[in-house]
């Protein structure tokens, strides 16, 4: 990878864990380490390493569970591999551990020859994957932008108060050259925004956006004919979901907000 590429380890043996550290530096990975998995969950709220290899019997959080909160609590990691270190590898352990959602397993004592091919082979398969993405996002921007009568980028507003809840969309959009912006829910209050000049507005769903959702879309159909998105929380509620109708917007995106549904929505709306 051009870039360097930065892993977490997750070890309660300090050797080992040093161990795998300096192997992983001299092969210029950027390390980071923690002795168990609640150590590794606070190191998450601030970083997003590009994979993980943890072991899986620790105190306090082990590997599975760690896995497992990640899996279900933490969709924005989905992407970031994840690799179990054991001395404990029965049939029935990799088929749990396959269930879970690990990329890979790696067995003690450590062969750091395969150590290094797996974090290589792994890497390689995420950046192929995102190359393979953002060729379809640009298949994509490109028919869209056919469909438009100007040749100026896509202006894209988002009412967000917390940006790092759709930053892969973001990302996305912004490597594709729209022009994006963010409009917080104080604005919102204080009915200071605009969407005039935007051709498509994301709404992250919360409850400040439920309240004045009545308004932001009252305004809207004055004079402004773009596209709303309700960006929303996974199984809302059937009242939740008639109030959003009832505002006038029907198109929505569950969380994670997956990048590749909102450009397929767009698309079908450039076509309608």
């Amino acid at each position: 990878m051009s870039e360097k590429a930065r892993i977490l380890c997750v070890e309660d043996e300090d050797m080992l864990l040093q161990d795998l550290k300096e192997e992983l530096e001299d092969e210029n990975y950027e390390v980071l380490t923690a002795k168990d998995g609640q150590a590794a969950l606070a190191i998450l709220k601030e970083e997003k390493p590009d994979l993980i290899i943890s072991d899986m019997m620790m105190p306090k959080l082990d590997g599975p569970g760690l896995l497992t909160h990640l899996r279900q609590n933490r969709p924005s990691l989905n992407d970031v591999p994840f690799i179990f270190l054991t001395a404990k590898a029965t049939r029935d352990d990799l088929v749990a551990g396959k269930r879970l959602g690990v990329d890979d397993y790696l067995t003690k004592p450590v062969d750091y020859d395969l150590l290094l091919a797996t974090v290589e082979a792994s890497l390689g398969q995420v950046t192929r994957v995102k190359k393979q993405n953002q060729m379809k996002f640009r298949r994509i921007y490109n028919a869209i932008q056919k469909q438009r009568a100007t040749t100026e980028d896509l202006k894209v507003s988002f009412v967000a108060q917390n940006p790092a809840s759709v930053q892969p969309i973001l990302n996305a959009l912004k490597d594709l050259g729209c022009a994006v912006s963010i409009i917080t829910e104080n604005q919102l209050v204080k009915k200071s925004f605009s969407v005039g000049e935007s051709d498509i507005l994301f709404i992250v769903y919360s409850k400040v956006v439920h309240y004045y959702l009545k308004y932001v879309t009252e305004d809207i159909s004055k004079d402004w004919k773009g596209l709303s998105v309700l960006l929303a929380p996974p199984k809302l509620s059937q009242e939740q979901r008639e109030s959003i109708r009832d505002a006038g917007i029907s198109n929505m995106i569950e969380y994670p907000y997956p990048p590749i549904e909102v450009f397929k929505l767009l698309m079908r709306k450039m076509k309608a």
